[in-house]
């Protein structure tokens, strides 16, 4: 075990004694406001040119020109060849032609421009025509408009957690205002944060790995220390450093929104008597406050710790395997070929954050949220919406023992693999390592 802790401790400080791991860990907080606030300064500073559209009208649906945003819609009287040339001159940004249609089944209308428009202007343009149409059957119908229109009828919905706290004799359960968007896009972050670690400190120890294999250093060290004992080393220092990163990221949250609470005078555990008393307070804290209210749903301590376990769980479930891949190849790119299918289930885990987010509820969300190979990115992205604590305590015994399994099958690997090179590493020859004894 000291041999272990020795190899540990020469890993972990050879990273973060690094210039490099000192700038990314207190830049890297820093780069998504920066891009947040240069996206703001752009679009605010975006002063663009009225785009002109000829509309040819053969449905009489306009009587003169319509604004919309930068957009300005004109009536032309030319024809649709000469309009699809002055588009191509620059002369207008495009065409919309309106066809004759009966209203209350009326065709496609068409729309022509050398780019593809976003969909924010084509809704805008079928929003404007749709209304037209519907005035014109109001007409038509000698309905009244001022009638219908107080049938439109718009109403939100605010959601609240019920919580298990009693808070009053009478039996009385708390509430908490909670936040479906909110939830969504924090399930989002922390599902891609664990993405992103995994993938970056991986690959980290295939680098570690196969640097040391191919410079034959490996040899020198292995007379000395036991390959499992290296991998081990390898795996905690390495895992040790994405800890340490994420820690100093989570002291610098919390020490920043402490901070702005007291710039501010926000009480952080009553936020709810701040937003009451709007008279008092500048617009300024009332956003910073707004902002403190909404996360005031989420259990941010509890959040924490849970991303702390999947995090350390997820990355030596897949380091492990990683540490395996680099000890069995003499080069990079043999390496690329049998990552595949370890990092298959990290990016299918991305790809099914949309089902887990949109129905958290789901048989498939327990099941992937559940299964090992995933549940460090989806049990997080499932987490802020609510979860049962068996299903949690379920998902992390399950995890803890691939993790287990993964330590013990990557190092059966290991232990043939760092000494071997030359040979043409195919499966079978890995699982010929694997079963081999007395190695």
């Amino acid at each position: 075990m000291n041999k272990v802790w020795i190899i540990f401790e020469r890993e972990y400080l050879q990273r973060v004694k690094k210039k490099s791991f000192i700038l990314s860990t207190l830049l890297t907080p820093m780069i998504f406001p920066f891009f947040i606030f240069i996206t703001i300064l752009l679009i605010d500073s975006d002063d663009q040119e009225i785009r002109k559209i000829a509309v040819i009208d053969n449905a009489n649906l306009i009587n003169d020109s319509i604004s919309i945003g930068d957009n300005l819609l004109y009536k032309s009287n030319l024809d649709i060849n000469s309009l699809q040339t002055s588009i191509l001159d620059g002369e207008i940004y495009g065409a919309l032609i309106i066809p004759k249609m009966d209203i209350y089944d009326p065709s496609s209308i068409n729309f022509y421009s050398k780019n593809v428009p976003s969909s924010d202007f084509v809704g805008d343009i079928e929003r404007i025509f749709e209304e037209r149409i519907r005035n014109r059957k109001i007409n038509e119908l000698q309905l009244d408009k001022s009638s219908l229109d107080k049938l439109r009828t718009s109403i939100s919905m605010d959601t609240y957690s019920v919580e298990e706290t009693v808070v009053s004799d009478s039996g009385e359960l708390g509430v908490s205002k909670s936040s479906s968007s909110l939830a969504f896009g924090l399930g989002y972050f922390n599902g891609f944060l664990i993405y992103m670690f995994v993938f970056i400190y991986g690959s980290f120890i295939l680098q570690s790995v196969l640097d040391e294999k191919t410079s034959k250093v490996v040899e020198v060290i292995v007379s000395s220390v036991k390959p499992i004992q290296l991998m081990m080393g390898k795996v905690l220092g390495v895992g040790a450093v994405a800890f340490t990163q994420i820690s100093i990221w989570i002291v610098l949250l919390f020490s920043i929104s402490t901070l702005t609470s007291l710039y501010f005078g926000i009480d952080t555990a009553n936020t709810s008597q701040i937003i009451n008393s709007q008279e008092e307070i500048d617009q300024s804290k009332e956003m910073v406050a707004g902002f403190y209210e909404m996360f005031a749903s989420i259990d941010i301590y509890k959040t924490v710790i849970v991303f702390l376990i999947y995090f350390t769980g997820g990355f030596f479930l897949y380091g492990a395997f990683f540490a395996a891949i680099g000890s069995a190849v003499d080069n990079l790119q043999d390496a690329n070929q049998f990552t595949l299918p370890i990092s298959l289930p990290i990016i299918a885990s991305l790809m099914f954050m949309g089902v887990i987010l949109e129905n958290p509820e789901s048989n498939a969300s327990l099941f992937l949220s559940l299964f090992p190979f995933t549940s460090p990115i989806l049990m997080m992205a499932r987490l802020p919406f609510g979860v049962p604590d068996w299903q949690l305590l379920l998902s992390i015994f399950l995890l803890i023992l691939f993790v287990i399994f993964a330590l013990w099958f990557a190092g059966r690997i290991y232990r043939v693999g760092i000494l071997t090179s030359g040979s043409k590493i195919t499966y079978k020859l890995l699982w010929k390592w694997f079963v081999m004894k007395n190695y």
